[in-house]
């Protein structure tokens, strides 16, 4: 039985959720506990691919509002990426055929296991694209969002404020 996910105790209302104020404290100080180094460095067995996927993804955290990973998301990434690269060469060797059925017998058994790959690697990737907030479901759980300068109108009412 899998049940719902937690979500993490930052973004908890206790108001809406019957959790106690202790428990969300505590619930606090365990993920302030968990907190590790925010820098991951790109492992070196990586393929090219991944390596790619790699620095891209990284690069997009570090445009969000909060540093979410640690090094302890370090295997989840990897595997994610690894995913990532594996899915994507698959996919390569599918477009030389375009096709789903052939009537060559080789042919087709390529085009089975290259599909067979695809939809493996796509489970894959699904899961934990969704653990490491790559999706807009992982980061609206998390309560998420990409920094964003704050709009002219924004701007204006901040000074209005600081002036009263």
């Amino acid at each position: 039985m899998e049940g719902r996910k937690p979500q993490p105790a930052m973004i908890v209302d206790s108001e809406k959720h019957k959790k106690s104020k202790q428990e969300i404290e505590r619930r606090k100080e365990v993920e302030r506990k968990l907190k590790t180094s925010g820098f991951l460095r790109c492992p070196s067995k990586l393929s090219p691919v991944a390596k790619k996927e790699w620095k891209r993804v990284i690069k997009l955290y570090r445009e969000m509002e909060s540093n979410i990973l640690s090094d302890l998301d370090k295997t989840a990434l990897t595997i994610y990426c690894e995913a990532y690269a594996i899915y994507s060469k698959a996919h390569e060797v599918w477009s030389k055929y375009q096709q789903i059925v052939s009537t060559n017998e080789e042919a087709q058994k390529i085009i089975d296991k290259t599909f067979k790959t695809m939809q493996s690697q796509s489970q894959v990737i699904y899961r934990f694209s969704e653990q490491l907030c790559l999706t807009p479901v992982g980061r609206a759980r998390m309560g998420m969002a990409k920094k964003q300068e704050p709009s002219l109108l924004e701007r204006l009412m901040m000074e209005d404020e600081d002036e009263e």
